[in-house]
């Protein structure tokens, strides 16, 4: 198996500065894929703008990528529209190497219990946005990852994002700060004898 490298986002409220600011830091086409979890291009009823705030010029430039998306709670049917796409799920499973996945906005854990949903899921990770905080934490024995917002961080985090690296039994976790593009959070895990261990 070849290495993966994975670009994961979320929540960026139709901020074309967020998205500059990604492209400055990273060559987007070195990622084998990028994810999008929701909240997209609609700054929200509770939220203040963005800087940076336009839907219409962000369209145009995630148009320029293949991106996977996954529906936030701030997300319409327009917005497949005119991001030219034909669907956004709500929850995707995807494997990155070995290591598997679930993907999910988050908002669905407001109403409903993160441990119990952890506990259920035979994925050995899950990475959500919805909250703008980004974190690591073990939940009833599952990874669960949030990359922050790219635009509107809450709880004195930065602006981020999540970049996952697979090499063989490997998996790195890597959190960038956007103002700074320094990592300030960074986790691996290895798999043993299909066991997942963290090794920091």
């Amino acid at each position: 198996m070849g290495r993966v490298k994975v670009l994961i986002l979320s929540d960026t409220h139709g901020s074309v500065k967020a998205w500059e600011d990604l492209e400055k830091l990273f060559d987007l086409s070195s990622f084998t894929s990028i994810f999008h979890l929701g909240d997209i291009l609609y700054h929200g009823p509770r939220n203040p703008l963005p800087e940076g705030y336009n839907p219409k010029e962000l369209v145009e430039k995630l148009k320029k990528y293949r991106i996977n998306y996954i529906r936030g709670n701030c997300d319409a049917d327009v917005d497949l529209k005119v991001l030219e796409i034909p669907e956004m799920p709500k929850i995707s499973m995807e494997y990155f190497g070995d290591f598997s996945f679930i993907l999910v906005h988050g908002e669905i854990f407001e109403e409903n219990n993160i441990e119990e949903f952890a506990r259920d899921t035979k994925a050995q990770f899950i990475v959500h946005g919805h909250t703008h905080v980004s974190k690591i934490e073990e939940i009833s024995g599952k990874y669960v990852l949030n990359p922050g917002s790219t635009s509107l961080p809450k709880n004195n985090t930065p602006r981020s994002v999540l970049v996952i690296e697979v090499d063989e039994e490997t998996l790195l976790a890597k959190f960038y700060n956007l103002d700074n593009g320094q990592v300030y959070i960074e986790t691996k895990w290895r798999l043993k004898d299909s066991e997942l261990l963290k090794e920091q």
